[in-house]
């Protein structure tokens, strides 16, 4: 398998070598990915040489669903959602990704067609480490073998965790965790705020529920005093009121 896509890559793959700028962009965003993190300086330059970096536009396709992804996947700057669609068109958002953040790691390692829609929610640049070099790496670096390892069960794990919430939270309990996973200073000791990272309907979607529901479920809180809505900005006005609420059994 490997060999069939070194071939391919050879083949198909330009690559994408700028301006000093940009090489130093591509190996700032390689650098910051947990997996790649560990790796030393002349493997992140053999990594960005390798590399491309790719701009689209709000609402552009970054992986289509079935297609086969181009490598591992990260954002330098901007906003995406890893996205499902159910036949009736409803859409369940599986993810929010945002800079120094990546996707595809297991699909590019198995050379699998994309399970899921990748899509920009603003404008974005992505930065496309392709499978042959990390597939190397991992032959050659036990301790990047490691650390793929390490970051694919986290994930796996971080999935479970979601599962298990979906089935045993309400709706009004996932949307304390995500308020309080997203819980930033805001100047003052005691203060806190969020900025919601997408629309109301891709949050919604995030949480498995309608975007009336969310907004219904906002005013709940910020009837019991535990958050201020203000457009995209929510502050947290009883951050350990929303703890409780979240982890609550009731």
């Amino acid at each position: 398998m490997i060999a069939a896509m070194q071939q391919a890559y050879r083949a198909n793959v330009q690559v994408a070598i700028g301006p000093a700028r940009e090489r130093r962009l591509l190996e700032s965003v390689i650098a910051r990915l947990p997996t790649f993190g560990q790796l030393s300086r002349a493997t992140l330059d053999m990594l960005a040489n390798h590399s491309q970096l790719r701009e689209l536009r709000r609402g552009g396709a970054i992986v289509a669903r079935g297609e086969r992804i181009p490598g591992v996947v990260a954002l330098a700057y901007g906003s995406a959602k890893i996205a499902l669609r159910r036949p009736n068109g409803e859409e369940k958002v599986v993810r929010l990704l945002g800079p120094g953040e990546s996707f595809g790691l297991a699909a590019a390692i198995l050379d699998k067609p994309c399970p899921v829609d990748l899509v920009a929610l603003q404008n974005c640049l992505v930065v496309t480490i392709p499978p042959v070099p990390v597939l190397r790496l991992m032959e050659q670096d036990i301790g990047f073998a490691r650390a793929v390892a390490r970051v694919m069960a986290e994930r796996m794990l971080e999935l479970v965790a979601e599962l298990q919430a979906s089935l045993q939270q309400s709706s009004l309990q996932r949307l304390a965790c995500f308020l309080d996973s997203l819980a930033e200073p805001n100047g003052q000791p005691g203060a806190w705020v969020v900025r919601l990272p997408a629309t109301k309907t891709t949050v919604a979607a995030r949480l498995g529920i309608k975007k009336e529901t969310l907004s219904r479920m906002l005013r709940e809180l910020a009837s019991r005093n535990l958050i201020a809505v203000a457009g995209p900005e929510v502050s947290i006005l009883d951050r350990s009121g929303l703890a409780r609420l979240a982890g609550s059994t009731a």
